[in-house]
């Protein structure tokens, strides 16, 4: 039987972060990962979600979407055909020579850095800084999203990436409604993951910046971590029909 619903969640301060409460996901999906296509969506690159699953930490995922919704990789580290076929015109050079002028970015390390996701360290970014670097990469014609979080990481991405974006994909690719898709998050990166149509949980301990940023629809668990994830799951599947 084909897995019937869809889990996609956010690793670290969501999935990651209370180990016990990890163990009890685990215990809570095995009998049900027939059912179950797990989905992880993070910040992190690949070689770093592959090295917690091959280490027992995390379950073995049925994908894997990183690099802050840029990337799409199969449970084996085999890019999803079809999805970066997206970013033909994406330049990230173009990208860093825009925001050059800005001295107050400063690049991250270079494992951080892709051919699709530029990334900077800023403290303290202001909406209206945001809304400035929104601007001037519009007013150079480089249509991007600009995905700030944890008060310091500021990722800039195609407008056609994000954890949304690819979660949709590979819900296409299984024929998985939106009502089937449950999406889990705690930061700002999370924040177009759960304003995508999805049925979204934020954990107890999440940020400010995602709290203020989604709206209404999205279920508020009163527990953290892996815990919040349950309890979302419980919530979507046993309390709303």
């Amino acid at each position: 039987m084909d897995p019937r619903r869809l889990l996609v969640t956010d690793l670290d301060g969501t999935l990651l972060g209370d180990d016990a409460g990890l163990a009890r996901f685990r215990e809570w999906l095995a009998p049900r990962r027939s059912q179950e296509r797990l989905v992880y969506a993070s910040g992190r690159h690949l070689a770093s979600i592959q090295a917690l699953v091959e280490g027992s930490v995390l379950p073995r995922p049925d994908a894997m979407i990183s690099a802050v919704g840029t990337e799409i990789h199969d449970p084996d580290g085999r890019a999803m055909p079809g999805w970066a076929d997206r970013f033909a015109d994406w330049d990230a050079g173009r990208v860093r020579d825009v925001l050059r002028p800005f001295r107050w970015l400063l690049p991250q390390a270079a494992e951080f850095q892709t051919s699709v996701k530029v990334s900077y360290e800023v403290e303290g970014l202001t909406d209206s800084d945001h809304e400035t670097l929104r601007r001037k990469l519009l007013e150079a014609g480089v249509k991007a999203m600009v995905v700030y979080s944890g008060g310091r990481y500021l990722d800039i991405l195609p407008a056609k990436a994000g954890k949304g974006v690819a979660t949709r994909f590979l819900a296409e690719v299984w024929e998985i409604g939106p009502d089937e898709t449950l999406a889990f998050g705690d930061s700002g990166n999370d924040t177009e993951l759960l304003s995508s149509g999805f049925r979204g949980t934020i954990v107890a301990n999440a940020q400010p910046e995602l709290r203020m940023a989604v709206d209404t629809m999205v279920y508020h668990s009163p527990r953290s971590f892996a815990d919040g994830v349950i309890d979302g799951i419980r919530h979507w599947t046993e309390v709303v029909t």
